[in-house]
């Protein structure tokens, strides 16, 4: 649970910080161990909050690298780092994070006491850095892990914004057609003896509807919406989801080569960091969702028995013909972490060009339905007063 604490240092005026804690005891008593006096503290919930006290992972990454680049102690990395920090969420961590060095700890070990901010994943490429003394090196390694493996996805996030603005507006539209401009259109066939099409007395039907009972729909609309987000957060359903989709033609091969790129993108840099293979697919598994995990367990199963990487792989349906290939080559020539990444980067490329093309495609035709059924409204709309003039004539 979240806590918002308003804390004082000796000499600094009072200011606000978040706390991940059991409780509102505890969250004081990680406060103290700070070195900060605690003047008030209350619970914070929801997932706003969580999200806007998400650490910024990639920035320590990489300033943190910089430093010891520079010939600077860990200590005084952390304790520069805290220095020019200026949001109180991070400037707490990182407090934290120096507090747990200066009582000898490992980096590792520290990281480990803060998984809310530092994932397992960061937390074992560090100290599998900490035993070959490459710290810093692994540091950069995995800022570009973090670079890469959010690639597709801020493509494909920034591909549907367009869509979604469109499909937004065209809902907005047909709102505004059925709430507003067809309630007034019905007023003028009441009472009329005229001979309406069935879709024409659906389209009214609707819109009476709608103006009589707009609010009910609204309410009701939002309760959807929010049962959805809600069924959504729960991992059977997005697992349910994630198997209906891979089962899909073409979208699910799509969604399962994304998985794949994924997996092995992150085994490179695992193994890359001097982790055993065995250790590396554990690391992993959490990662992949529902959709690759029995695979992953059962591959790790094949290679603890003594098969070959790229066997176990294959046996498990965890490659492709391209990644089959270039795991043996790898396999051959010592260097599989590299053959891993770049297989990743072969399927990412594939998947961009994919994810450009599709979205080309989608673009037009999602217009293309908007402008047919609002023309079908209008026309439905229009069509007895259609039929009436030709009658006159």
């Amino acid at each position: 649970m979240q806590f918002q604490l308003k804390v004082t240092r000796a000499g600094l005026a009072p200011v606000s910080m978040r706390l991940e804690a059991g409780s509102d005891a505890e969250a004081c008593r990680i406060a103290e161990q700070q070195g900060y006096a605690v003047l008030r503290v209350r619970a914070r919930a929801g997932l706003l909050s969580k999200r806007a006290s998400k650490f910024p992972l990639l920035l320590f990454c990489q300033e943190l690298r910089v430093l010891l680049e520079a010939g600077l102690t860990l200590p005084e990395c952390i304790a520069t780092l805290v220095r020019k920090e200026t949001r109180s969420e991070a400037r707490s961590t990182l407090d934290a994070l120096l507090v747990s060095l200066r009582e000898g700890l490992a980096l590792s070990d520290a990281l480990a006491k803060m998984p809310q901010h530092f994932p397992s994943l960061f937390v074992a490429s560090v100290r599998a850095c900490e035993t070959t003394g490459s710290l810093a090196e692994g540091l950069m390694r995995f800022s570009l892990y973090l670079e890469q493996v959010d690639v597709l996805r801020k493509r494909i996030i920034s591909a549907s914004i367009y869509p979604a603005l469109v499909l937004s507006f065209g809902v907005l539209v047909l709102a505004f057609l059925l709430g507003f401009v067809v309630p007034r259109f019905s007023r003028i066939y009441e009472g009329r003896n005229m001979h309406l099409s069935t879709a024409s007395e659906w389209l009214l039907w609707t819109g009476q509807l709608v103006e009589h009972h707009g609010l009910l729909i609204l309410l009701g609309a939002v309760a959807v919406i929010g049962a959805i987000i809600f069924a959504l957060m729960q991992p059977a359903v997005r697992a349910g989801i994630g198997h209906a989709i891979i089962r899909l033609p073409q979208i699910g091969a799509r969604f399962r080569m994304y998985h794949l790129s994924r997996l092995y993108r992150t085994l490179g840099m695992l193994l890359r960091s001097g982790m055993p293979v065995l250790s590396a697919l554990g690391m992993v598994n959490d990662l992949l969702g529902h959709t690759l995990q029995l695979q992953v367990a059962q591959a790790r199963r094949l290679i603890g028995e003594g098969r070959l990487f790229s066997e176990a792989m294959d046996e498990c349906s965890l490659t492709t013909p391209v990644a089959l290939q270039l795991f043996r080559a790898g396999e051959k020539s010592g260097r599989l972490e590299l053959m891993m990444e770049r297989t990743a980067s072969f399927h990412e490329e594939e998947m961009l060009r994919w994810v450009d093309a599709f979205t080309k495609l989608f673009e037009p035709l999602l217009m293309a339905a908007i402008g047919i059924l609002i023309g079908l409204i209008v026309l439905m709309m229009y069509l007895p007063i259609f039929e009436l003039a030709s009658g006159l004539q």
